[in-house]
């Protein structure tokens, strides 16, 4: 080869590598940017982050009104989920050597082209929690500005965006804690059926899940079937006849609200929770609610009658499982009562009960065991709602209601389903499928024990039908200060200042505005064929964790 044509070759060589260079220098993005991007990336590779403008800096600001606020230029952006699974992220504005604090910082925030709101900006810089589906893309656009009412008069707001997925880990939850009489069971696909299960939660039977809101299940059965049931291996079917109560353990949480979204921490027995894991002056690693709503069965008095004598009084035989009557026509302080003799002792649940008769304090004569049953307060209800309302539940999605006379039904376009009916039945549960709890939207109003600093319950001019106050510990007084900032607690309020009992949830053919999970009413008729509640079981200083199960 000749040297021209070789020094043309290198000559066109090197004009290709400035060229290559020069493109590079105009593409390759300002450290700060690439910084930004590392920043992101280096959360999870499964989360692609495009970015419509390149800036999240005000600069010099002064202070102004929200209403001008928001007319600012928008820092817009999206993310891309990749993987195959669900992320649960956090999403937040830092701080990159702003001279404002963030409480003097306000914006606006908007998702998927709807303005979310308007806030200011929390010491932790949380804007925004967001499950991003598989294969899903949302776009976010965020308008900053200096609060008009800020100390600061001129700074400069510099941050960054950052989004990182959710350390979430089962272990920060409290394992569920059985008593006697308790059976373990998760659901078979396979079979349609409760299967017993392992207290270790073994891949094979899982007990529970919450992160995949799979909420920990147990049983009690006929006392004719206890001993066979409690010998037989895991894995055995729990033959739904033999059932007589099913209920889900509410884990120790506490929690907060932001932006009108419900954000729960799962907390030990020592740390301070929500004032539902409280009772009788000890802190609960969780309890147990009552699966559906009170229920009675089809060959009982009671519902062949339907008459008020053969309703209202406190020996009634209940059951707490899908498909049965549901129990009406007694009133709160009767059916307090009926919860309440659950526990004495030769139950028909195997619970075990030392007790001889329930005092008219609620109290249990000869009360030797370390578990308590009740009628459910309302910060137990509120503790379900606002599970069901977090990522570990429905997560803000409508829980189907219950429009029958019966336990455990879901109504869907003017069609009632059954519990066990995937996608459909199960969406009446708080968590979307069949391990959350049924009945809370819909079926009959369900009385809470709660009442105010005057006692307005049991007053002789309440329909309660109570004749004397009961242990404080199974009543909330009034209503702590953190529901009163929950949106969905609102309108408690207004009910509390009254001397009748407080109902949740709705009921059968109620209006919308009170048939939901979060329904909330007063109760004027002492006695209806509109009301019922469920029980909560409370297990003090331990309980067995299971040992005396089988699993063999």
């Amino acid at each position: 080869m000749s040297k021209s044509i070789k020094n043309i070759i290198l000559l066109g060589v090197a004009r290709l590598v400035i060229i290559a260079l020069i493109i590079g220098f105009i593409f390759i993005p300002k450290k700060d940017y690439e910084e930004k991007i590392e920043f992101f990336e280096s959360e999870s590779s499964d989360l692609i982050f495009s970015y419509i403008d390149r800036s999240v800096s005000l600069g010099d600001v002064a202070p102004t009104l929200d209403k001008f606020g928001v007319l600012n230029e928008p820092f817009s952006f999206s993310i891309k989920n990749t993987s195959s699974i669900d992320k649960d992220c956090i999403l937040k504005l830092v701080d990159s050597n702003s001279t404002i604090k963030n409480e003097f910082i306000r914006y606006q925030l908007s998702k998927n082209g709807a303005v979310v709101g308007v806030f200011s900006l929390q010491d932790d810089g949380v804007i925004d929690e967001v499950i991003i589906k598989s294969n899903e893309e949302v776009n976010y656009s965020v308008r900053l500005w200096l609060d008009f009412k800020s100390e600061a008069k001129a700074g400069s707001v510099n941050l960054k965006i950052s989004l990182s997925e959710k350390e979430l880990d089962n272990t920060k939850i409290n394992k569920p804690v059985l008593t006697d009489g308790m059976i373990p069971v998760y659901y078979d696909e396979n079979k349609m059926s409760f299967v017993k299960t392992s207290t270790d939660n073994l891949y094979n039977y899982e007990w529970y899940d919450y992160l995949k809101g799979k909420w920990a299940n147990a049983v009690t059965v006929d006392s004719a079937k206890r001993e066979e049931y409690e010998n037989k291996a895991i894995g055995s079917v729990i033959n739904m006849k033999d059932i007589n109560s099913m209920w889900v353990w509410i884990p120790r949480f506490t929690y907060t609200y932001n932006n009108e979204k419900i954000s729960i921490s799962f907390v030990d027995e020592n740390e301070e929770a929500y004032e539902a894991f409280n009772f009788n002056k000890n802190n609960l690693k969780g309890f147990w609610i009552t699966k559906f709503e009170a229920g009675m069965s089809e060959d009982s008095s009671c519902h062949s009658k339907l008459l008020t004598s053969e309703c209202n009084h406190q020996n009634q035989i209940i059951y707490f499982k899908p498909n049965m009557p549901l129990l009406n026509r007694i009133t709160m302080s009767n059916l307090f009562y009926s919860f309440r003799k659950m526990e004495l002792k030769d139950n028909i649940y195997g619970f075990s009960g030392t007790g001889d008769y329930v005092n008219a304090d609620g109290t249990i004569n000869n009360d030797d065991n370390n578990f308590d049953i009740h009628m459910i307060r309302n910060s137990e209800w509120q503790a379900v709602a606002l599970l069901s309302m977090s990522i570990y539940g429905q997560n803000e999605e409508m829980v189907y209601p219950n429009d029958s006379n019966y336990s455990g039904k879901a109504f869907f376009e003017h069609q009632e389903y059954n519990y066990d009916v995937k996608n459909i039945g199960t969406l009446a549960s708080t968590t979307g499928n069949i391990y959350g709890v049924y009945d809370m939207n819909g079926a009959r109003r369900e009385y809470v024990m709660i009442s105010t600093s005057e006692n307005n319950i049991f007053l002789d001019i309440s329909n309660s039908g109570f004749n004397n106050i009961v242990e404080d510990y199974y009543y909330d007084k009034g209503l702590s200060a953190s529901d009163k900032m929950v949106l969905v607690s609102l309108n408690l309020d207004e009910y509390l200042i009254n001397n009748e009992p407080l109902t949740r949830g709705g009921y059968k053919s109620a209006g919308s505005n009170i048939f939901s999970i979060y329904g909330v009413k007063d109760y004027i008729d002492k006695i209806s064929s509109e009301t019922n509640s469920r029980a909560v079981l409370s297990i003090l200083d331990g309980g067995n964790n299971g040992e005396k199960e089988k699993e063999s």
